[in-house]
């Protein structure tokens, strides 16, 4: 076996320093404390048993490519250590010379397996890590009381695991990846834009989708639902079928009428002024209609998150977005479980810490934690030392997003523009924002074209953000748009409902006119938002 994966190396002008057993022994690091744990060859095909701690994520993968498999220990502190797995791609399945770092979710503690498994079968050398800590998504018991665990997540987890692997990378290929990348989503987002923050050596491009930015904050405005909405028989509750008679009124005001397409999705939910008022009784005529309790409990959910001098905190939610967050139970009364165990375990240190006593008093909290907490915010807007490495950072979010305000990349964005005093056009070098309309959170779904390849979820073979992120960094060839794709019920056994090209920001995606077929890409085009940097008081949206 080993002869054969030598030679299929050195047919690509790669000659392996040890065979993948010999990997145990021979390994050495340097600037980080890493041992090595275990080295396992794999054949396409292979069940992989996940066993140990992480057996709580994941209980097996099947490989899709000959690979060396690599677990390692690295010490993050005295008293804590990251889980950490390197996938070498091997035999018949050359590695293209790159590597390619995975992200966590959530509170989660978990190597993301199925995204391993889609990035070393395009022959990326994959990296994956627990995060410092072994959990499952909403689960932030390992957290409480645990400030080492808590710095881990913020950013030392990743960072450490990348150096780490760099070096294993180099001894077992006899030379370094070319080039490193980040692909991440919703928490993975946020480390992907921290490590762009902190760390601008260790990617070369980054792809960060969703991104749980402002990370307190967003804790705190999700954690608010419950006290807005209400929950039982509390006058300010809605039931389920009045949240879809929300969303069927918000389409029929904010769809077509807006961006001249009557298809469930709304372009730029930014620029919809939505009048809940139309949803009252006497108003409506339909059977679901609202008292004006209700409509006011539908307004104070599309209300930002202020602290007690009016400065914002958090945006709104985005217009679109309340049928799935209705689903998933955001608006019924139940309590948001990364949330509520963020600031349970992590900023109070108190596992019964109860989420109807949320009010200004935990925001500030939140805010004197953050340094302690390795600043896990995310919310540094001086990006120039990843510029000045030649980084690219590519940033996507949907906006339909019931988990994470889309317009909080917005708003990222102009934070970023504002603190390096840098227009569009300096951000273009090497930062470059897309809206993608109708796409739910991360590769969740939505009436919108969200599959376009950029995790696991979002694979779908015609198109691929991962090639414009490597397209950009090595060749400069900057992405003007992202190119999703819908499939007929999400399957792409079914075919293809339709596709579109999602521009880049301060641009809008936007409609031909009705002599052309929405379903095309070519029936779209990017025009640029006027006064797009407005965000204070009065500007639609209000993100700054």
């Amino acid at each position: 076996m080993f002869k054969s994966l030598i030679l299929a190396a050195a047919s690509f002008g790669l000659t392996f320093a040890v065979t993948c057993d010999d990997l145990v022994g021979s390994l050495s690091f340097e600037g980080v404390d890493a041992s090595v744990a275990s080295c396992s060859y794999h054949t396409a095909g292979d069940t992989i048993e996940i066993d140990g701690d992480q057996s709580v994520c994941f209980s097996e993968i099947q490989t899709e490519i000959d690979m060396c498999r690599v677990v390692l220990t690295v010490a993050t502190s005295p008293t804590s250590h990251n889980y950490v797995e390197v996938w070498l791609p091997s035999g018949n399945n050359p590695w293209n010379g790159r590597l390619l770092h995975t992200y966590n979710g959530g509170l989660a503690g978990c190597v993301e397996y199925k995204d391993m498994k889609y990035m070393s079968s395009l022959s990326f050398a994959t990296i994956g890590d627990n995060g410092g800590h072994n959990s499952t998504t909403a689960d932030g018991s390992k957290l409480l009381n645990n400030n080492e665990a808590v710095i881990d997540l913020s950013y030392r987890s990743r960072h450490l695991a990348v150096v780490a692997a760099k070096q294993v990378i180099k001894q077992y290929y006899n030379q370094p990846a070319s080039y490193s990348y980040y692909v991440g989503c919703s928490t993975g987002g946020r480390q992907g834009l921290k490590s762009a923050q902190e760390f601008p050596d260790d990617f070369d491009g980054i792809l960060a989708g969703s991104a749980a930015a402002d990370f307190n904050h967003l804790s705190d405005w999700t954690s608010r639902f419950l006290l807005i909405t209400g929950f039982g028989k509390d006058a300010r509750a809605l039931s389920r079928d009045q949240w879809v008679y929300v969303h069927e009124e918000i389409l029929r005001q904010c769809d077509e009428p807006l961006d001249g397409v009557a298809d469930g999705i709304i372009e730029d939910p930014t620029i919809c002024e939505f009048d809940a008022t139309k949803l009252r009784c006497g108003t409506s005529s339909d059977s679901r209609c609202l008292t004006q309790t209700q409509v006011q409990t539908v307004n104070d959910v599309y209300s930002e998150l202020y602290d007690q001098d009016g400065n914002l905190l958090y945006p709104s939610l985005s217009l679109g977005a309340e049928l799935v967050a209705s689903q998933q139970g955001l608006f019924t009364g139940s309590v948001v479980g990364n949330a509520a165990n963020w600031i349970a375990n992590a900023v109070y240190n108190d596992s019964n810490w109860d989420p109807t006593t949320l009010s200004q008093a935990t925001y500030t909290k939140a805010d004197e934690t953050d340094i302690l907490h390795g600043n896990i915010s995310t919310w540094n807007g001086d990006l120039s030392s990843f510029r000045e490495a030649g980084g690219k950072l590519m940033m996507y979010h949907g906006l339909a997003d019931p988990n994470i305000a889309g317009e909080n990349s917005q708003r990222y964005y102009l934070h970023v523009a504002k603190t390096m005093g840098a227009t569009d056009e300096e951000l273009d070098e090497f930062f470059r924002f897309f809206r993608i309309s109708g796409g739910d959170h991360c590769s969740s779904g939505g009436a919108g074209a969200w599959e376009f390849g950029q995790i696991a979820a979002g694979r779908n073979g015609r198109h691929s953000a991962i090639d414009q992120l490597m397209a950009w960094t090595e060749n400069g060839t900057a992405p003007e748009t992202i190119t999703g794709t819908k499939f007929i019920n999400d399957d792409p056994s079914q075919g293809v409902a339709f596709e579109r090209s999602h521009c880049k920001f301060p641009y809008r995606t936007t409609y031909k006119g009705p002599d052309f077929d929405p379903n095309v890409t070519t029936s779209w085009t990017c025009e640029k938002i006027n006064n797009w940097q407005e965000c204070g008081p009065g500007a639609l949206p209000r993100l700054c």
